[in-house]
């Protein structure tokens, strides 16, 4: 692409490929849905927390959601709500709108993205790699379906994109007040989601090593440890406050301490490595495209003498973040990719690490139009393909990507029932308000749910507190008589097939309302 455009439209050019990729990915089309789809469990458990801050003007930090517990308050607590508190603000004002939530989201990650560009095209001088580089990243299966998500994974690793951006003009140009916003960027990423500080520690230890081993230079830089300090104080002061609050409320939610590989037998870890290798690991990122980036970081490691000693040095230290992460919390990369958001950063440190060497010792590849007119072409694949797998998840019916090469026929099959069967179950409650008042289910009215295996969605969905079938052994019946004590007034039945329940009947007996595939009874 070389200079030939001026700064600003280059921001242009890279504004409309990237809202083209995101128009492609089904962005626009979903972002006023509710929550659907994979993990819709983890989305109704942020909603459930931001609707309560909508509804019952909640303080800032007591957050609650509807699912009671064992007769409890539902006070729980997961990352720092600064984003669901402002959205419950938000909708006080103008109303409750999905579209407002997800693109909050979805703008954090663009900027981020956004960020990112301007550091590649500060550090490669290049526009066309400044342009590649976070539209690759965004290629990403998982950016493409979260981006605009409910969930806060991707708000943090927009953060942190953005806080790489300044330290990088802290590191290249001596500025302290760039080390203080990449600091404060890197603290609100931490109390989204504390794996979004790989980057973080990383930077951190390079930084410890210049200053006390290879310069020794503390009396010169100490005014630089206090951002850090500052920030390592504050994310421990708050994952303190949020273990006390759930330790006196409910500590059941939402995970907050570790669950290592060595916990489990080898049957589960090796079931848990196949979900891993087969189903998140594509998830993650395009699996050809990601070996050869490790073929490319091997490469350079073993180059070692020629690579930039900086970039080696925070690619290695990421890399033994991401291991011991893995080992750590082996015992969820079964379903849930979403864990693996920010391990994203991988991608551009390897992609800037490799074109860098290849400025410095391979120029004419590294400017080569064939190389980018082959890149082009291949990110245009990987393109394609994460938005084949996105857009199946919302939309079986459109055949460019039902029928796509991309898709297995067991995946078509997978997803051909799911929107079938929620559209005979949890579909209908949510619209079930106006159903409810004819019924006499009042708005604080508690409520017992089947079936529902999940935290909050059936309780999200229709707005009320209550009960469900997660965390129980006991039959159903049994929970039906505990939710009786412990205030729920209604039954409500979201599947039709639970209707022949025999040991349920005994509760269908005062029916007062329902739709075609909901039934609302009163205990």
């Amino acid at each position: 692409m070389g200079r030939k455009f001026s700064p600003l439209q280059i921001n242009l050019i890279y504004g409309v490929l990237f809202l083209m990729v995101a128009w492609f990915y089904g962005t626009f089309e979903t972002m006023d849905r509710g929550p659907y789809s994979r993990h819709q469990w983890r989305q109704s458990d942020c909603l459930s927390i931001t609707q309560h801050y909508y509804q019952d003007n909640l303080p800032f930090l007591e957050p609650e959601i509807h699912w009671r517990g064992e007769g409890q308050s539902g006070k729980t607590i997961s990352e720092f709500p600064i984003v669901y508190y402002s959205v419950g603000k938000i909708w006080q004002v103008t109303g409750k709108h999905y579209w407002i939530f997800r693109g909050i989201s979805f703008l954090i990650l663009a900027i981020g993205l956004f960020y990112l560009k301007k550091l590649v095209q500060r550090f490669l001088k290049d526009d066309f790699w400044a342009i590649f580089i976070p539209l690759l990243l965004f290629s990403s299966p998982i950016l493409a379906y979260y981006g605009n998500s409910f969930m806060m994974n991707t708000n943090a690793f927009g953060l942190a994109l953005i806080a790489a951006y300044h330290f990088y003009r802290h590191r290249a140009e001596k500025s302290y007040k760039h080390l203080v916003y990449a600091c404060i960027l890197f603290l609100f990423a931490g109390l989204l989601k504390i794996t979004s500080l790989l980057l973080f520690f990383g930077l951190g230890a390079i930084f410890l090593y210049e200053m006390l081993v290879k310069e020794k230079s503390l009396k010169e830089r100490w005014k630089e440890l206090l951002p850090y300090a500052a920030t390592l104080a504050l994310i421990f002061g708050w994952y303190s406050y949020a273990g006390s609050y759930n330790a006196n409320n409910m500590s059941l939610v939402f995970l907050q301490g570790l669950l290592p590989i060595w916990e489990l037998g080898w049957d589960d870890i090796y079931s848990n490595w196949k979900l891993l290798h087969s189903d998140l690991k594509p998830a993650y990122f395009n699996v050809p495209a990601l070996s050869l980036l490790g073929i490319i970081f091997v490469g350079l490691i073993i180059n070692y003498k020629k690579a930039n000693r900086y970039f080696l040095a925070l690619s290695i230290l990421i890399t033994l973040g991401i291991v011991g992460y893995f080992l750590l919390f082996f015992q969820v990369f079964n379903v849930h990719e979403y864990y693996l958001t920010n391990l994203l950063i991988f991608i551009p440190l390897i992609s800037i690490f490799f074109l860098d060497y290849l400025r410095n010792h391979f120029e004419t590849i590294f400017q080569s139009k064939a190389v980018k007119i082959t890149a082009s072409l291949g990110l245009l694949f990987l393109v394609y393909s994460a938005a084949v797998q996105t857009v199946v998840k919302y939309d079986i019916g459109k055949k460019w990507a039902k029928n796509s090469f991309v898709l297995d026929k067991e995946e078509v099959k997978f997803w051909e029932w799911y929107h079938w069967d929620y559209s005979v179950t949890l579909k209908e409650l949510e619209t079930i308000e106006p159903v409810f008042e004819k019924a006499g289910v009042k708005p604080k009215d508690r409520v017992v749910s089947f079936p529902d295996g999940s935290i909050n969605i059936s309780l999200y969905l229709m707005n009320r507190e209550g009960y469900n079938d997660f965390g129980h052994t006991d039959t159903r019946a049994e929970q039906v008589e505990k939710a009786k004590k412990w205030g729920a007034k209604f039954l409500v039945i979201s599947n039709v097939n639970l209707l022949q329940d025999e040991s349920l009947m005994p509760y269908f007996e005062n029916k007062v309302g329902g739709t075609e595939h909901v039934s609302i009874f009163k205990l």
